[in-house]
């Protein structure tokens, strides 16, 4: 977080906001004689007043925008940015009256205007340039250099580049180049106090924003291997709430996953506290919460087979980086009690396999093993890989901040770096997806 304005600062700052502005305002108020207006034709006047006020600023600031070479939308925004007067023409409008310069019937009609124009501006701002707007161009900036628009698309949230290369890593190799066109956003949120705009310290959040950056682009450039650093487009800026932006972000990018890191809480039991339970319960897409243990290699993943809708995420990613790399391999362990079969594998699955290219399907396993202790059979086996990619329990625990009963013992004890899924539609599969990329011809 951004530190705040210093105190000899706020101090005075929280005085004059809340006292002295007020007194001033209803001092204003107190020498503004609206009985002046008592004929039909004054307030004619008042009204050519406040439209010459609006044409003036407006007509002039629009025109202005559109020779420079701004366009059409911001240049009106900045129209109705511009009309807006507010606290300054009050001030100098109370030093005219005292002056003599203008009457009181003049003071009248200029207070309404300047009440008319700085109120109307933030609606007519808001109809002209929404915020879903401004988020839609900082993310068409952010893909500016793509050459090809990208349909799968991972959002990353980073809140310390120097300590999350594996999980923007992992990203990257999720995305890949060898299936269709894909881009990693590393979403990197600065956070600020909602006092902040008041701090007058703009500098400091472009500062802060360009530090972010330098330190993204680095990351970027140890990424492994290489070829996936060209997918990575990160996203920075000023944040009040960091995890209800990333999911606007997330909806608005169309983005097909969530990718989040977390690390396992010293002092509580609360799994999903913080930022990623926020992220958890209202992001719109599909979530992966990534434990990582610092395994940089990625050419063994453990998949425990479990026939649910999140499991059949972390299948479509598990197949992702088997796509995307001839040294991956992929063990479907399916397990089962002595008193139980194996569970059989969806037809939806056993179709996929069959049209997955042949040099893929060689790198798949899928051994069955009796364990009487399912989550332990998986911890051990764990130990023999770099990735194990686990769906979230049946009962996704988000009322009680956990992972799941099952998903929150394994991040405890799982030996390699885990990954856990969780879908957020309960209706589309992933597989279908998969189904597609798999009859797809591969590139050369």
């Amino acid at each position: 977080m951004l530190p705040s304005p210093v105190s000899w600062q706020k101090k005075p700052e929280d005085f004059v906001l809340i006292f002295l502005l007020p007194v001033f305002f209803a001092y204003s108020g107190l020498r503004t004689e609206i009985g002046l207006l008592n004929r039909p034709e004054l307030w004619l006047l008042c009204g050519l007043v406040l439209l010459v006020a609006i044409s003036g600023k407006y007509i002039g600031t629009y025109f202005a925008a559109r020779v420079s070479g701004i366009e059409k939308r911001e240049a009106s925004a900045l129209g109705w940015l511009m009309n807006t007067r507010g606290l300054t023409e009050l001030i100098v409008l109370n030093i005219g009256l005292s002056l003599n310069v203008i009457s009181p019937l003049l003071f009248t009609m200029l207070v309404i205007m300047a009440l008319v124009t700085t109120f109307m501006t933030s609606p007519l701002l808001e109809w002209t340039f929404p915020k879903k707007l401004i988020r839609l161009d900082l993310i068409a900036t952010a893909d500016a250099d793509e050459p090809v628009k990208p349909t799968y698309r991972v959002l990353v949230p980073v809140a310390n580049p120097s300590t999350q290369k594996g999980l923007v890593q992992l990203a990257g190799r999720i995305a890949g180049t060898r299936l269709q066109p894909a881009v990693v956003h590393p979403l990197s949120l600065i956070e600020v106090e909602e006092d902040y705009a008041f701090g007058s310290l703009p500098a400091e959040v472009d500062r802060e924003i360009r530090q972010r950056r330098d330190r993204i682009t680095e990351l970027i450039q140890t990424l492994e291997p290489p070829e996936i650093r060209p997918l990575v487009h990160p996203i920075i800026h000023p944040s009040l709430d960091v995890a209800r932006e990333t999911a606007t972000i997330a909806e608005l990018d169309q983005a097909n996953l969530i990718l989040v890191g977390w690390h396992r809480p010293a002092f509580s039991s609360n799994r999903l506290g913080g930022r990623v339970g926020k992220i958890l319960n209202s992001a719109p897409v599909d979530v992966a919460v990534f434990i990582d243990r610092g395994r940089d290699a990625l050419t063994s993943v453990l998949l425990p087979y479990a026939p649910n809708i999140h499991s059949d995420l972390g299948l479509e990613l598990a197949l992702r980086l088997v796509l995307n790399s001839e040294q991956c391999r992929l063990t479907i362990l399916r397990l089962h009690s002595s008193d139980q079969p194996p569970h059989d594998l969806s037809y939806e699955f056993r179709s996929l396999m069959e049209k997955l290219p042949t040099v893929a399907r060689e790198r798949i396993e899928f051994p069955a093993i009796e364990a009487p202790d399912p989550l332990q059979s998986v911890v051990e086996a764990s130990a023999n890989f770099d990735l194990t990619i686990a769906g979230a329990s049946r009962e996704w625990g988000l009322e009680r901040q956990t992972l799941g009963r099952y998903a929150d013992e394994l991040a405890i004890a799982c030996k390699s770096s885990l990954l856990i899924t969780r879908r957020y539609s309960h209706v589309t599969s992933h597989l279908a997806s998969m189904l597609a990329i798999a009859e797809a011809p591969s590139p050369p």
